[in-house]
């Protein structure tokens, strides 16, 4: 009995001893080595040796690449050679080999894991990163156009339109650099350029506003058109051709048109007194062609026609800036017109001759023998010089000066027509008188007036009018 125990525990002994040897062989096999059941960064890395999960992690980072999507969706692609990108080891995979109990393998046949998490460290060289990226097509000025803003253009029909802006494709290299290396850093694969808000805009934009707004007012300012019309029946025509060159320009920005008030008044200014230096003309002597004497020249009042530059100039300013078309006749400050031939209608009284003639457009269709003012008399002579007819009445009493002591007049003459042109000097008929003309004027002449038979004064009455010429030599 008891030598049959003896045999029985020599056996489980030896089954023990063979069991624990066995047990030991195996887990002597994982002192190098991963037990099953590890996993290393969600790898499996069982049975593997350091050397082998560091070769896994090197090859997995190690073929990183960092793609980059410009504009058109562009892929450019940086390769690690490119950035100088490169696994570096920091040994924990080589610290958790070491710290593992190889007697746990038992474990794992039972399904126990065990998980760590290690660095994937790596290095990149962050000047060939900013070269690489500088040296992409879509990096290098040389091909990249900045962007125009909308501005306004003045056209060959002396009008403003809008040209669109361009956007362009330029590229501000910093943000796109600092994305690279946070992008690096962290492990992405790919950075979208088009998100980073690094394209520079045009940042005024055909459909501005303002912009829209100034063009609409300075094409009505260009649109006005002002015709002068001169007395002469020629006209002066200023409109956009002209006054194109009237609107200022930025000096930092010479797209950019816009009406100064000074300048525009000083482009009035100089254009009326180019119209006045082109049309203005003036005199104070005429000459003109007697019936009997030939010609004789007479001093007048000053005469023709003379722009009034400053009112016109001011006129013309407030024309424009109401931004309204318009026919105008200039401001004059001189404005009457008397050539010698007085148009062709006019009364001629000739003193030496006793004759008077009336002239209707050129020619002559009435004329009277007469007796003008008294020759030997100075208070009582006729006025020489070129008048009007500033009224004209009919029955009509004259009355010379009150006597200083009777307070009577000096005289009263009763006349049926009466046509006088300079103070109480006039044209009338005479019916006291029977003779008329030759040298009566020399001692019995008139107080001043031109005495006429009664019917040919009632003839000229009804010719003449008021404001007819009236020269007397």
């Amino acid at each position: 009995m008891g030598r049959i125990f003896l045999i029985l525990f020599v056996l489980l002994a030896a089954a023990a001893g063979a069991a624990y040897s066995a047990f030991n062989m195996q887990a002597e096999q994982y002192k190098d080595r991963f037990i099953e059941g590890t996993f290393i960064n969600d790898m499996n890395v069982g049975n593997m040796t350091a050397a082998e999960v560091e070769a896994v992690i090197r090859d997995r980072v190690e073929n990183y690449s960092l793609d980059l999507i410009f504009e058109g969706n562009v892929r450019e692609t940086l390769s690690m050679e490119d950035i100088g990108f490169a696994y570096e080891s920091d040994n924990k995979v080589v610290e958790i080999l070491s710290s593992q109990n190889k007697n746990d393998w038992i474990r794992a046949k039972f399904g126990e894991t065990s998980s760590y998490t290690v660095g994937e460290n790596y290095i990149y060289d962050e000047e060939k990163l900013r070269s690489a990226l500088m040296n992409l097509p879509e990096m290098k000025e040389e091909n990249q156009t900045q962007p125009t803003d909308a501005h306004m253009a003045m056209g060959e029909d002396h009008r403003l339109t809008i040209i669109p802006e361009t956007d362009g494709n330029a590229i501000d290299p910093e943000p796109v650099y600092e994305a690279l290396k946070k992008a690096v850093e962290e492990g992405q694969r790919e950075v979208d350029v088009t998100s980073l808000g690094v394209y520079s805009h045009a940042k005024v934009r055909a459909d501005d506003e303002a912009l829209n707004l100034q063009v609409n007012d300075l094409n009505t300012y260009l649109d006005v058109v002002v015709t002068y019309k001169l007395y002469d029946g020629s006209e002066k025509v200023l409109d956009k051709d002209t006054t194109y060159k009237w609107l200022s320009v930025k000096e930092d920005d010479p797209d950019y048109y816009y009406f100064n008030v000074d300048v525009v008044y000083d482009k009035c200014v100089k254009y009326i007194a180019k119209l006045a230096k082109k049309y203005d003309y003036s005199y104070d002597t005429i000459t003109f062609h007697t019936t009997l004497q030939g010609d004789k020249s007479y001093p007048v009042e000053l005469s023709g026609h003379i722009i009034d530059q400053a009112e016109e100039a001011k006129a013309l300013y407030q024309q424009i800036l109401s931004r309204t078309s318009a026919e105008r006749e200039p401001l004059y400050s001189v404005s009457t017109d008397r050539d010698g031939s007085f148009g062709g209608t006019y009364v001629e009284v000739d003193i030496e001759a006793q004759h008077v003639w009336f002239y209707q457009n050129g020619a002559c269709v009435w004329d009277s023998d007469c007796v003008s003012g008294t020759g030997t008399d100075e208070d009582r002579e006729t006025p020489k010089g070129i008048f009007d007819i500033y009224t004209k009445e009919t029955d009509r009493t004259l009355k010379g000066a009150p006597d200083p002591v009777t307070k009577k007049p000096s005289y009263e003459s009763f006349v049926h027509y009466w046509m006088p042109f300079y103070e109480g000097c006039g044209l009338h008929d005479a019916t006291w008188r029977s003779d008329f003309g030759g040298d009566i004027y020399i001692s019995g002449g008139s107080h001043g007036c031109v005495n006429l038979p009664f019917s040919k004064a009632e003839s000229l009455y009804g010719l003449v009018e008021v404001g007819t010429p009236v020269i007397v030599h």
